[in-house]
């Protein structure tokens, strides 16, 4: 008797007692039929070579393939023979280890880990570290099925242990995959996801849920070294983070639309680049943006020049664009609001009680996203807080309808947290943290109701923001409570909102009778 016949008689022994004799007999036809496959193929004990052949065998049928591979899993288990089905998955991969078993493998070990460790166990103590996030059971079946995915991946390259290299090429094949369109966006970022997690564990021993930076340093080495340069320059300057990531921001995209691939490249930047350069520039930024682009892209150049990165200063070829600021701010009809309002009803209690906040008290989107429980004065109906722009104080009515909506949202759908965690309005999904922006909440709904400004195209918050001083306008309240009522420190930043005065914008007009006249004439 040959190897393969024992395996076979195995493994229909074991099925004796575990499926009913029916299905038991069937198996046996079908292992006949593999056992004369074998003959002709003249193998004699169960191999890869055979399950692939058993497999393709299938007379083109979807259940006579399922039963085949059904076959072949229960072989390969006994004959231990490690094969692999058509997508390169072990049709019997090794069980993972038990937790008690990992916290005991890890207990008084140092981190960052370096040594051998199997990647079973990695996966294992990261599936441990994440139980805090409370993520329901269907999104740690995903981060599940992205580990398995890597583990299959380590195994492919024959390894068993964890290798950060092997890792970060796992990323990058699967972003490769990702731009080039064979995989969807949501499964490669759950695996990018699951990849960092097991970095991170790896690193420390422990995981912190944050969103994952993107790398934005540059391919070239010596370009790198630049860009560090060029930003320390920049922090020596005392200049505010957000400002120096915007400066950082056209530095790489200059580099990218200029096509500099080497520092030589750099030294030879001609004014046809820069040309080249701010047409790109121009068509991914509107003209306000390129108003502030431009100034950047010239102190940049300059740069350049004064660090001998680049043979010649152009700076001077680089023009600022004119912007007119004059124009009327753009603000939601009443029928539109009314459309708005009763719309609340259907969404859910955070959306309501984020738009009420900007459309009855126009709060800034940084002021609500960040919006705590003590800034929030119920008995005195009053909402006391530090403006995140102006750093200056704001003190405004808490307003029936926005109070309720609020209460409303904390009691009723707020998630629970067992900390004292401040900030009021939370992530939907583990972990619930603060929300980072509320301006996705305001952007869908108007999309929704199809809602369509008036003097422009704005979906965000700050137009929520105009339009109730538009109403405020059309109610004749004092200029100086609408100031206030914004938190606004300087008048300059009035005027946007003012210019919504149609009866002090008709006294701007100019008289029409002067037009086709000579002025000088009449002077004299």
């Amino acid at each position: 008797m040959t190897k393969l016949e024992t395996d076979i008689k195995t493994v229909l022994q074991q099925l004796k007692d575990e499926v009913a004799s029916e299905t038991r007999e069937s198996r046996r036809r079908y292992f006949n039929q593999m056992l004369e496959l074998a003959g002709r193929l003249q193998i004699i004990e169960p191999c890869q070579k055979l399950y692939d052949a058993f497999i393709a065998d299938d007379h083109d049928s979807e259940e006579r393939h399922s039963l085949h591979v059904r076959c072949v899993r229960l072989l390969d288990a006994v004959a231990y023979t490690n094969a692999k089905d058509e997508q390169g998955i072990y049709f019997n991969e090794r069980p993972m280890p038990g937790e008690l078993e990992v916290q005991e493998f890890f207990n008084g070990r140092r981190f960052p880990l370096s040594e051998d460790v199997c990647v079973d166990h990695l996966i294992v103590k990261a599936k441990i570290e994440m139980q805090y996030l409370n993520l329901s059971s269907s999104t740690m079946g995903q981060y599940w099925h992205s580990w398995n995915e890597i583990r299959r991946y380590c195994n492919a390259n024959n390894s068993l242990c964890y290798d950060v290299r092997l890792i970060h090429r796992f990323i990058n094949e699967i972003t490769e995959q990702y731009h080039a369109g064979y995989i969807k966006e949501w499964k490669w970022k759950i695996n990018r996801k699951a990849a960092y997690v097991l970095m991170e564990v790896a690193e420390t021993g422990h995981f912190r849920w944050k969103p994952i930076q993107k790398d934005i340093s540059c391919s070239d080495h010596d370009i790198e070294e630049i860009r560090k340069q060029y930003s320390s320059s920049l922090t020596c300057r005392n200049l505010s983070k957000a400002t120096i990531g915007l400066h950082d921001y056209v530095f790489r995209r200059a580099i990218e639309f200029c096509r500099i691939k080497t520092a030589e490249d750099l030294l030879c930047l001609s004014p046809e680049h820069i040309s080249l350069a701010i047409c790109k520039f121009a068509e991914v930024c509107n003209r306000r943006s390129m108003a502030t682009i431009l100034p950047i892209l010239r102190s940049l150049l300059h740069t350049f020049h004064h660090n001998s990165w680049v043979k010649r200063d152009l700076s001077g070829i680089v023009m600022s664009g004119f912007v007119q600021r004059g124009s009327v701010a753009a603000y939601i009809s009443d029928k539109d609001e009314e459309s708005l309002l009763n719309q609340l009803d259907q969404e859910c209690k955070r959306s309501k009680a984020i738009v009420l906040l900007a459309l009855r008290l126009g709060l800034r989107d940084c002021d609500i996203s960040n919006l705590t429980f003590n800034e929030i004065d119920w008995i005195s109906d009053h909402i006391r807080l530090i403006q995140i722009k102006t750093k200056g104080p704001l003190v405004l009515p808490l307003l029936p309808d926005v109070g309720n909506a609020l209460m409303d949202y904390i009691i009723n759908e707020r998630p629970q947290r067992q900390d004292h965690y401040p900030y009021i309005f939370l992530r939907k999904q583990a972990p619930y943290n603060k929300l980072s922006s509320v301006y996705p909440t305001c952007s869908q709904i108007l999309e929704k109701l199809k809602i369509k400004p008036i003097n422009g195209n704005g979906t965000g918050v700050h137009l929520f923001r105009y339009s109730m001083v538009h109403k405020l306008l059309a109610a004749k309240v004092p200029h100086q409570v609408i100031t206030d009522a914004l938190g606004h420190s300087s008048k300059e930043s009035d005027k946007p909102y003012l210019s919504m005065e149609k009866s002090m914008l008709k006294l701007c007009a100019l008289d029409l009778s002067v037009i086709d006249k000579i002025s000088w004439e009449v002077a004299r």
